[in-house]
């Protein structure tokens, strides 16, 4: 990741931060669709420089990164964003700073509640006790001590989505709409890696596919 583009947020009393944020994912989100690579692939990144700083857990800005300059030039985010121009202001692309020595992932996180964990508790006990040659009994109060013990998942900082539907015949009134969590990790290694993000711009999650980013102001 050599090269980024920022885009500030400009709430008003007409248009809340949520609100100008979920607009905003939206647009992203449909901008890195359609410049995949690959079924499900981006080579572009996106990253949250005011995570979980004062004010709305994912702040005020949002950040595009690429490892080339002409792939940032390519998403032509202006073009998608025209629609909010009141709401957010893009800056110009730049290089990312020389001797950045931070680096972390942004994933997204699953979130099941754990009402819902519950339930499935006795199913995935059975599961892990018969792969693992364990007792049932001991393996469902681990799972159940672990489900107590991430009540604060919930907290992570999230962005409120709708499913965009491939089907042109299903209304907007009746697609999903989901919280997308965001979990920000520091990276253990900076070296290079070839995987390729989510289409919402996010590292995968398992260790093999999962991609550092820089982490700046």
């Amino acid at each position: 990741m050599k090269h980024y583009l920022d885009i500030t947020l400009l709430p008003d009393s007409e248009m809340s931060l949520g609100f100008v944020w979920y607009k905003l994912y939206q647009q992203i989100h449909l901008m890195l669709v359609d410049n995949k690579i690959g079924e499900k692939d981006s080579a572009v990144a996106v990253s949250f420089p005011t995570y979980a700083k004062k004010g709305f857990p994912l702040g005020n800005k949002l950040r595009l990164l690429a490892s080339t300059k002409e792939e940032l030039e390519k998403l032509d985010a202006p073009c998608w964003l025209s629609r909010l121009d009141d709401y957010v202001h893009i800056k110009g692309i730049k290089s990312v700073p020389e001797g950045v020595t931070e680096f972390v992932y942004f994933k997204r996180w699953i979130y099941k509640s754990p009402e819902k964990l519950r339930s499935q508790v006795d199913k995935r006990a059975e599961y892990l006790a018969d792969k693992n040659g364990l007792k049932v009994e001991e393996v469902k109060a681990n799972l159940l001590l672990s489900i107590d013990n991430m009540e604060d998942e919930s907290r992570l900082p999230y962005l409120n989505m709708t499913s965009l539907s491939t089907d042109s015949s299903v209304p907007a009134s009746e697609r999903r709409n989901f919280k997308l969590f965001i979990e920000k990790q520091p990276a253990k290694t900076h070296g290079n890696n070839e995987k390729l993000f989510t289409s919402y711009g996010l590292s995968r999650r398992s260790e093999q596919q999962q991609v550092p980013i820089p982490w700046f102001d």
